[in-house]
């Protein structure tokens, strides 16, 4: 049974968007399904929407328009939350001692902050595990 309340990482949400729909778990491809029909709420943490702004404009991944515009658009969706990245979570990140990559990290943080699964299929944090993780 998909959880109700779901944080994504950056990859899970680009694959859900851009047509990717493939790359997902069929876990991960049902919480995503489950937002669009109200019944999970997913978060997505502001440093995902750094990454992707990042993304986008070195023409690494393209969301066929704007990203302000995707941005706006993704939020309209009402099970799709912003997830701030306040100084409470900046206080759970210095208190973690997983990975060096800052968006990875405050990602975890996020997920540790608000007690959510995360929904991700990076290895590293599958392996590592410094939240509870979403994804199999």
């Amino acid at each position: 049974m998909t959880p109700s309340l779901l944080v994504t990482d950056t990859h899970p949400l680009i694959y859900f968007f851009c047509g990717e729909q493939r790359r997902l778990s069929n876990n991960a491809l049902l919480a995503f399904e489950g937002a669009l029909t109200g019944a999970v709420t997913i978060f997505v943490p502001v440093p995902v929407l750094w990454e992707i702004s990042m993304l986008v404009s070195k023409d690494h991944i393209s969301l066929n328009q704007p990203f302000s515009d995707w941005v706006d658009s993704l939020f309209k969706i009402q099970m799709f939350v912003e997830a701030p990245f306040s100084g409470e979570v900046i206080k759970t990140l210095h208190q973690i001692r997983y990975h060096s990559d800052p968006f990875d990290r405050s990602i975890v943080a996020t997920a540790l902050h608000l007690d959510l699964p995360l929904i991700t299929k990076d290895s590293k944090m599958h392996d590592a595990k410094p939240c509870e993780i979403y994804w199999d």
